[in-house]
């Protein structure tokens, strides 16, 4: 009966967005990537200024831990190695970048992570974040050869909400002088967030569940570069395992610190996890925005496509070896990849200043205790 409903809302839901939108023609209607970004007014200064909110808010992980941490995701849940393979069917208009040769498979490495700048615990609801590198990326112009080198790999940075209330860069410089304000008095920041007239938005990342992080879906958030076109990513549970999983029970302030990592360790004992990667498109900016990241693109006017399979067998995610070398030693980036994925829009602009000036900073700050973060070129570098 219940599922007899959802599929009538479905249809209802269905029928009533094609009265709103018109499916594009694909590729014909899809936007190129040259025709999607504008420029703020005083970039620069204004990049300039988050940085220097990133190194103070290194500084007050330093002051608590004795030890230069990342700005954001700094509490590492597990690490795994598997396959990234490319759909042997894969349409002729998706061949570009990472997806020129169907079938292709690339060696990849992941990190689970909790978002926030602090250490907290896992039963808090807060976002969670997955990074992929993957290697043996075919030779093609790179991004930026300047700070990431003649790299083999590509990143790929994901996070459980599918839009980011950070919004563009005037609000990342706004929310981020906040935090670090307000560092040490949660009540304060919530106290001056409410005060916001985007204030749903600001708080929508608490409202996240405190979840099995195998179960839920990932998406990049802001806008890529595909080939000659724009697209969202995403990556989706494709086990029977996993989907059960987000169906689980919220965790509780009763359960444990490391509920989720505990999990991670527990599922990857015995199970494989498989995740579908996917693609949406930018047809009309009106519904796909690319400067204003926190609007989710509508799944109607902007389908998913299935583009490749991301595998991770049973293996030890939370080694001392992985552990230490991940989180002390390895950078990770959007712009560490080749130029048909590069990130578009103002807050990927931003990212690039920030993620450089997080690696070099908290390399700074841990001189002579570990090597500055590095970009491996081989999944084997990774410690079992």
């Amino acid at each position: 009966m219940a599922s007899a409903i959802s599929d009538a809302v479905a249809s209802v839901t269905e029928a009533v967005k094609s009265t709103l939108y018109t499916r594009p023609k694909e590729p014909e209607d899809w936007l190129s990537y040259t025709e999607v970004e504008k420029p703020v007014e005083d970039e620069e200064k204004k990049i300039g200024e988050v940085c220097a909110v990133i190194r103070r808010v290194i500084d007050r992980n330093v002051e608590e831990h004795t030890h230069g941490m990342r700005a954001t995701h700094v509490k590492g849940l597990g690490y795994v190695k598997g396959t990234f393979t490319v759909k042997e069917d894969l349409p002729s208009h998706l061949q570009h970048g990472l997806f020129a040769t169907p079938g292709k498979a690339y060696p990849a490495i992941a990190r689970y992570a909790n978002e926030p700048s602090h250490l907290k615990a896992d039963t808090e609801a807060m976002p969670r974040g997955l990074s992929l590198k993957l290697f043996d990326v075919p030779a093609g112009k790179r991004i930026d050869t300047e700070n990431y080198g003649e790299s083999n790999t590509q990143d790929l940075l994901f996070n459980n909400a599918p839009m980011l209330e950070l919004t563009d860069l005037d609000t990342t410089l706004e929310i981020f002088t906040l935090r670090e304000k307000y560092w040490r008095d949660p009540n304060g920041l919530k106290a001056e967030l409410a005060k916001r007239s985007d204030r749903t938005k600001q708080f929508a990342p608490g409202t996240l569940p405190a979840k099995p992080v195998m179960g839920m879906d990932m998406f990049s958030q802001s806008a890529f570069r595909f080939g000659p076109y724009v697209a969202h990513f995403s990556l989706v549970p494709a086990t029977d395992e996993q989907k059960e999983l987000a169906n689980a029970s919220q965790y509780s302030s009763s359960d444990s610190y490391t509920v989720l990592q505990d999990q991670i360790r527990d599922f990857y004992k015995s199970k494989t996890a498989r995740y579908t990667f996917r693609a949406q498109f930018v047809s009309d900016l009106k519904y796909q925005p690319v400067e204003d990241a926190s609007t989710a693109w509508d799944e109607f006017s902007s389908p998913w496509h299935d583009l490749a399979t991301v595998e991770f067998p049973p293996q030890e995610t939370f080694s001392n070896a992985r552990r230490m070398w991940w989180d002390n030693k390895i950078a990770c980036s959007p712009f560490n990849g080749l130029e048909e994925h590069k990130p578009m829009g103002s807050v990927n602009r931003l990212r690039k200043r920030v993620y450089e000036a997080s690696r070099k900073y908290r390399a700074e700050k841990n001189a002579g205790l570990l090597d500055e973060p590095y970009f491996p070129k081989s999944i084997d570098d990774m410690p079992e």
